[in-house]
């Protein structure tokens, strides 16, 4: 008899559970937008469309969105990380008020509690300014996997992709990003030296995600400016500018292992020569108390264990990108790459760049350890190899 009720209990409980295991339904479509600053059309607010966005410079900067059920998720892509703002749920007829500070996440989601409409406006100091990219309004159930739920990177990290442009760390380090942070799991942060356009950084944060990263990336001061020579580069940003940005980089985040661009710069461009020499010039200076010692103070010094550029001919190795990965369902670093660069709409136009295969001269497989103080790699096939990482040491054949 007990066992007739349980089975009884259970069919009753397991509709419930696969309805709250299914994928939240994205009820963006369904909903209506209303904005309320001049110039400026709701379309834009879920167009999907990341080069367009809407900008409340004006008027009273209030988005309002009925929402045809109960909606459970909010998905904010700002058009930068945003100040302080305010927002308000309609539950059972009654307005519930939250107030969210300023935040470090360009890419947010808020969970809500079954709201029949919304309304998001900014407050304090962000009332001169509240502009986003696109809102995925949400139905009830899991949180879908292409929504972003980022987490600030800690006082250390297992590696450091160094890279200039959002866009190289597929196209030139190919399958490190899904290797190493979506399959194995380790502490992976991602710096772009350039600061880009609002757009491109967008894009940065989808491949990321794509590929398997969780922790936001650092985002450098600097502006895109092309060049074809190392000492062009340098002048147009500072030298010791730029190279006591890499050494406070070294210092806050505190890689066990960096990997940055090749010292001719791919195809020669000089701010992917300077990520190279600057980084090979801060594996030291970030052990060196006396060089940049105002972060040396703030953060300490700290001694990187190993050093890749992309290419270099010394102690060269070759990356397997090609083995399938469980994270991603058997799909391969190399394809995970491919669609990571695929969410880097604004740079297809530019036919030449593709996520450089094993076979190609700039292939995104070959690195070479420019400099180390946990002895030279011997199977040569792992940049952690060597490094002590959680209390065990990655020596593998």
């Amino acid at each position: 008899m007990k066992k007739c009720l349980l089975l009884m209990l259970l069919a009753l409980l397991l509709p419930a559970v696969s309805a709250m295991a299914e994928e939240a339904e994205d009820i963006t479509a369904k909903c209506v937008f209303t904005v309320e600053s001049k110039g400026w059309t709701a379309e834009r607010l879920y167009d999907r469309d990341w080069n367009t966005y809407w900008n409340g410079n004006t008027g009273r900067k209030t988005v309002t969105i009925s929402c045809p059920a109960p909606a459970w998720g909010l998905y904010l892509c700002w058009m930068e990380e945003p100040g302080a703002w305010t927002l308000e749920q309609k539950i059972n007829g009654a307005w519930l008020t939250a107030e969210y500070p300023a935040g470090p996440f360009m890419h947010q989601y808020v969970p809500l509690d079954g709201a029949e409409e919304l309304r998001l406006r900014p407050t304090g100091k962000s009332m001169s300014w509240f502009g986003l990219e696109e809102i995925f309004v949400l139905g009830p159930g899991e949180v879908p996997p292409y929504v972003q739920q980022w987490q600030q990177p800690d006082e250390s990290c297992d590696l450091l992709i160094f890279f200039a442009h959002p866009d190289d760390e597929a196209l030139f380090f190919g399958g490190t990003i899904p290797v190493y942070a979506g399959e194995k799991r380790l502490d992976v942060v991602a710096c772009s030296l350039s600061l880009a356009t609002r757009t491109r950084r967008s894009e940065l944060l989808n491949s990321l995600w794509t590929m398997g990263m969780r922790n936001y990336p650092v985002f450098g001061p600097f502006s895109d400016s092309y060049s074809l020579k190392l000492d062009k580069a340098y002048a147009q940003f500072g030298e010791r500018k730029v190279k006591g940005f890499v050494t406070e980089l070294f210092r806050k985040y505190k890689p066990r292992v960096v990997v940055t661009h090749d010292l001719e710069g791919e195809y020669g461009h000089g701010m992917h020569r300077m990520c190279a020499d600057a980084s090979l010039y801060a594996f030291d200076a970030a052990a060196d108390a006396d060089r940049y010692p105002a972060t040396a103070q703030q953060y300490g010094t700290f001694e990187v264990s190993k050093l890749y550029l992309h290419l270099y001919p010394d102690h060269a190795l070759e990356m397997d990108w090609d083995q399938p990965l469980k994270a991603f369902a058997g799909r391969t670093g190399f394809e995970m790459a491919q669609e990571g660069y695929g969410k880097h709409v604004s740079q297809h136009r530019y036919e030449q760049f593709q996520v450089e295969p094993r076979d190609s001269s700039q292939s995104s497989y070959r690195f070479g350890l420019a400099g180390t103080r946990v002895g030279m790699d011997v199977y040569r096939n792992d940049f952690m190899e060597n490094v002590l990482l959680d209390s065990y040491l990655v020596n593998q054949p």
